[in-house]
């Protein structure tokens, strides 16, 4: 099955092992819940969606490659106790935790939440002193003298003996034991993945182009040739790092990520030649509805493959532009909730700005979830990002008034001494306290910031629709305005951004879209009878 299937087996996995009855106790008991098994090539994607599944379902996610241990970190070092039995004394042989089953307890205790997922990667790869103990785990989930705390769900992860030399078979009674999915690779899932995790354009439309070189895993005469959807991801970072340094992207960079030399040739060929339409087509023209009439000749009669680029080149923009506004707000969101947790101490502070730097250093340190929109590491970086600049915004804010009130606030006590004691008590009346002017300053400065980001919505919604205008105006009712739609559409974070702005151009190609959807599905079933 394809990594979105397997994804939504492992995730009615875990839903069903965490289910409890009436009085807490779990549906499928501890013992009868079978760990599961991925096994496919390598680079698909197993690790990737297993920690997005925990991620999104709130629980705690820890990582091992057991190819990495040896039995005495999975086991525990031996040490000798004293036991009585039988009424007399023996020396007898303990085992410290297992590193990994310490590292469960640690995530209990640094998240708070007692449930979580375990995941060991290249299971069947493990040294033959470690095999039994870990045929032991799988089968009783215990390391040997200690065992798995109730709540977490054993995912492992291999690769079949074909793609890798260590790899062994498991017997038939561990295997009765597992939950087994096999996985593989499937471009049109990846390239949904693509689109929400911001894959560079250059190689998304390659890979429309030419669909048969997204994963090829195979043994030649200098070795093995290895072309996998990691190695996509991997390679499209490297160049969107690259391209911000202003370093040349050429075949000896792209060869160390796709291991196969007629591949990595012919995508650093395209690559050239994207780079290419990148200048040409002004993308920021197109976007504020500023076409040329030579960029619309060019368009009209541009080949399938730079027709295909353009769209490429398109969404990443609008990607770029409706991500940027989304995580602006999250981020504003998660400081709103700041400010109101500080509220209460900063009214009665003496150093506000001290409770907001202790703040800012807490964000900084965080790990996990930053927003609940946010579903990789990238979104994530984004909102931190964001949230800590607003932050710093807001504390430069209150430490320019506690400055000022500084300075004044000796002034006017001199005042207070020469008048009356009439007037200084009208004054203490009247006049907020110090921790309260604090907070105004902060709550204005914060306004400021969401006005700011509100004035961001109408400009994107604008890219939006002049992008799906040019091409409606290039090709008619060509496939090149659906392929962009269907691209958007497969961005969650697109979706809820035109979910909360509207754009009325996308939703009616949305419609349409969703009509020749239904009209295929209808011919398939037809085919089918």
């Amino acid at each position: 099955m394809d990594i979105r299937a397997a994804s939504e087996q492992i995730r009615g996995a875990i839903e069903a092992y965490l289910l409890k009855d009436e009085h807490g106790l779990y549906k499928i008991p501890f013992e009868m819940q079978r760990p599961i098994i991925m096994l496919g090539p390598p680079g698909v994607g197993k690790t990737a969606i297993a920690a997005q599944i925990a991620e999104e379902m709130g629980v705690n996610f820890v990582s091992y490659s057991i190819t990495h241990h040896t039995r005495q970190s999975a086991l525990g070092l031996p040490f000798i106790v004293q036991r009585e039995y039988g009424g007399k004394e023996y020396s007898v042989s303990e085992y410290t935790m297992s590193e990994i089953i310490a590292a469960v307890y640690e995530s209990m205790e640094e998240s708070g939440v007692s449930e979580g997922v375990l995941f060991l990667d290249e299971i069947n790869c493990v040294s033959e002193t470690l095999a039994p103990a870990m045929l032991q785990f799988l089968q009783y989930k215990t390391f040997g003298q200690h065992r798995m705390p109730k709540g977490w769900v054993i995912i492992t992860a291999g690769n079949p003996p074909e793609y890798n030399r260590a790899a062994r078979e498991f017997d038939p009674a561990t295997l009765d034991r597992l939950k087994h999915i096999d996985v593989e690779p499937d471009l049109g899932v990846w390239q949904e993945y693509a689109a929400r995790n911001g894959v560079h354009p250059a190689i998304t439309s390659y890979l429309e182009n030419k669909p048969n070189n997204f994963y090829d895993v195979r043994a030649g005469v200098k070795g093995t040739r290895m072309v996998t959807a990691r190695g996509w991801e991997d390679l499209s970072r490297i160049i969107q790092a690259y391209e911000q340094l202003g370093r040349k992207v050429d075949y000896e960079l792209v060869r160390q990520y796709l291991q196969d030399d007629k591949i990595a040739e012919d995508f650093s060929l395209y690559y050239e030649l994207f780079s290419k339409y990148r200048d040409d087509y002004k993308i920021s023209d197109i976007l504020a509805g500023n076409v040329s009439d030579s960029i619309m000749q060019r368009a009209q009669g541009a080949p399938f493959d730079e027709r295909i680029a353009i769209v490429g080149l398109l969404f990443a923009a609008l990607s770029k532009e409706v991500r940027d506004v989304m995580a602006y707000e999250e981020a504003l969101r998660l400081v709103r909730d700041d400010i109101v947790g500080l509220k209460a101490s900063i009214l009665v502070s003496e150093n506000p700005v001290e409770l907001l730097d202790s703040r800012i250093a807490k964000v900084r340190d965080q790990s996990g979830m930053m927003g609940k929109w946010t579903r990789n590491k990238g979104d994530k970086n984004v909102v931190r990002r964001e949230r800590l600049e607003a932050l710093s915004k807001v504390r430069g804010a209150a430490a320019r008034y506690a400055l000022s009130q500084g300075a004044a606030g000796a002034v006017g006590a001199g005042t207070a001494n020469a008048g009356s004691n009439t007037s200084a008590d009208v004054n203490a009346q009247t006049e907020p306290s110090f921790g309260q002017s604090i907070f105004d300053n902060i709550k204005q400065t914060f306004n400021g910031e969401c006005s700011e980001q509100a004035g961001m919505v109408a400009p994107a919604v604008a890219k939006i629709d002049n992008s799906l205008t040019f091409l409606e105006d290039a090709y008619g009712e060509g496939e090149e305005t659906l392929v962009l739609t269907t691209k958007l559409s497969a961005d969650p974070v697109f979706v809820k951004f035109i979910g909360e702005h509207g754009s009325d151009k996308f939703l009616k190609n949305n419609e349409k879209l969703l009509f020749e959807e239904r009209n295929l599905s209808l011919l398939k079933e037809v085919e089918g009878l």
